[in-house]
């Protein structure tokens, strides 16, 4: 990668870095962008009032993408509704969830048209293209909810798609593309300014403009990187469409047995937010109720299948089975976890 654009990603950093300082100075001198820590809505962790509009900085910071960069500009493009159907719930917190849901389908359909960001190849079966479209724009929804499910402790999410970004760079690179590696190592960048902040103390949250910015990245980065090396005859430049599956696997996991649980077991709306995903079981019977400590946890796990997708980047069947043993460890820790917790409610009822 040209080393000139090395100084854009530090401007990356930088900017993302001043943001969420004004952000936190500004909010607390004038009492605006915070978030109430006297609500009881299950996701809220924190006991003092805390800005929580750190997509903002993440946001800005990512414009760097456009330089000299026709990918990175229609990214940007792409990702503004998703942005601001999360923002203005920062702000406002009056938007329903469907209403988000639609606005940020703009950005799903956004991408389909300018990026042709469809995906028809899963390396065992291909679709047809309508097929493609309808399966893409639930994958981005998804990964937009995931991202924002797995949001509510410090450094958690942004962490989480901090490592992943950190794949895609890497892979990248192995691979010779220079125009991913800086889309990513900018997304890197973007967070890293705002984890100084966010974890472990907590001075900024990322919010709904946040998580909703960096799922559709994780979704929009993912289906291009695999895209762009599609071609199987050139086994070194190849990556397997599960490649980006076992990276993604934990907010991706996480928004299906979210959604199948709340549905099929509770019989409530997957649009409205709970207690009981895995992160916060983690949270009341491992770390007892350490915030930081439940992140830093959870941080190896992600490393480990991280590592392991690169190692298996081009080779569909070994990825497979391990998305599958993530899936199947995944399972039974929640089943066994909240089965211990429901079974100690009852003792103390």
């Amino acid at each position: 990668m040209d080393s000139k654009l090395l100084i854009f990603v530090f401007g990356a950093f930088v900017v993302s870095l001043l943001t969420q300082y004004l952000v936190i100075d500004l909010s607390h001198k004038k009492g605006i962008f915070i978030d109430d820590h006297n609500s009881d809505l299950p996701q809220k962790l924190h006991n003092e009032p805390t800005p929580r509009i750190g997509g903002l900085g993440i946001f800005v910071s990512i414009l760097f993408m456009i330089k000299d960069l026709e990918l990175g500009l229609y990214i940007i493009l792409c990702i503004i509704p998703a942005f601001l159907a999360g923002f203005l719930e920062d702000l406002f917190a009056k938007i329903s969830p469907l209403r988000r849901l639609l606005i940020m389908s703009i950005s799903g359909i956004m991408s389909i048209y300018l990026i042709d960001c469809v995906v028809v190849d899963f390396s065992f079966i291909q679709v047809p293209y309508v097929v493609g479209i309808i399966i893409t724009m639930i994958a981005i929804l998804g990964l937009i909810n995931g991202t924002n499910m797995i949001d509510g402790f410090n450094g958690l999410s942004s962490g989480v798609c901090f490592i992943i970004f950190g794949t895609y760079a890497l892979v990248s690179h192995q691979i010779g593309d220079s125009v991913m590696v800086y889309i990513n190592l900018v997304c890197m960048a973007a967070l890293l300014g705002f984890l100084f902040f966010n974890f472990p103390k907590g001075k900024i949250f990322l919010g709904d403009g946040g998580a909703y910015s960096l799922g559709f990245l994780l979704a929009v980065i993912s289906i291009m990187l695999v895209k762009r090396h599609a071609d199987i005859n050139k086994p070194d430049e190849y990556i397997s469409p599960w490649f980006a599956l076992v990276s993604l696997i934990y907010p991706v996991w996480e928004v299906i047995f979210s959604f199948t649980r709340r549905t099929l077991v509770h019989r409530l709306s997957p649009l409205y937010p709970d207690s009981k995903h895995v992160h916060q079981l983690i949270f009341r019977n491992i770390t007892k109720q350490n915030n930081p400590l439940t992140t830093l946890l959870i941080y190896p796990i992600v490393i480990i299948f991280n590592v392991i997708a690169l190692f298996y980047y081009n080779n569909t069947i070994a990825l497979f089975i391990i998305s599958v043993v993530f899936v199947v460890l995944y399972t039974l820790f929640y089943f066994y976890y909240s089965r211990k917790e429901l079974s100690g409610q009852k003792a103390v009822d």
